[in-house]
């Protein structure tokens, strides 16, 4: 079963890698520059983020579990004990598989390293795009907020409803 630190890591990986992507075809192919270029990849990276979740919540379901039927004349303690050696060769499976910056090799390591690092130096190397990247920020961060705030108050409209009908009800 997929743990939230499972799809943190996925989806952010994911975000990442949209958003990449998408500002190398936004810079090349349509000539994007600025916060035009930072909209189009925080947007890439968005839509690939959400469609992994989607593909995850689709193709990657566990299987559900039904209730084990009751044997009768059993004892009922060997039958709640869990396999030891099965959960000890699942920890191990899950442990010895890296994730991350871990999983590439060391070549792949150092050219995301390199590439960060230049993507960085040229960003804080400028000061005119680094303002522009500060406010196109800024900007986001206020309409997530105000997205939020909005979905706060939708929910407060339902929960007066709700309470409405009970009270109704009663």
């Amino acid at each position: 079963m997929a743990t939230p630190a499972d799809w943190t890591r996925t989806l952010a990986a994911s975000f990442v890698r949209g958003s990449i992507a998408t500002a190398i075809v936004a810079a090349l192919q349509e000539q994007r520059q600025g916060e035009q270029l930072l909209k189009s990849a925080a947007l890439g990276g968005a839509a690939l983020s959400a469609a992994v979740a989607v593909e995850q919540l689709i193709f990657n379901q566990e299987p559900k579990m039904g209730k084990k039927k009751k044997k009768g004349g059993k004892n009922k303690a060997n039958a709640a004990t869990p396999d030891l050696a099965a959960m000890q060769a699942w920890l191990q499976a899950q442990t010895a598989q890296p994730t991350g910056l871990a999983a590439l090799t060391p070549s792949q390591q150092l050219l995301a390293g390199v590439l960060v690092g230049a993507a960085l130096a040229w960003v804080l190397g400028d000061e005119a795009l680094r303002a522009k990247l500060l406010r196109a920020g800024m900007q986001l961060y206020g309409s997530v907020a105000g997205g939020l705030e909005e979905v706060k108050e939708q929910m407060a409209d339902i929960q007066a409803e709700l309470e409405a009908q009970r009270a109704n009800a009663a």
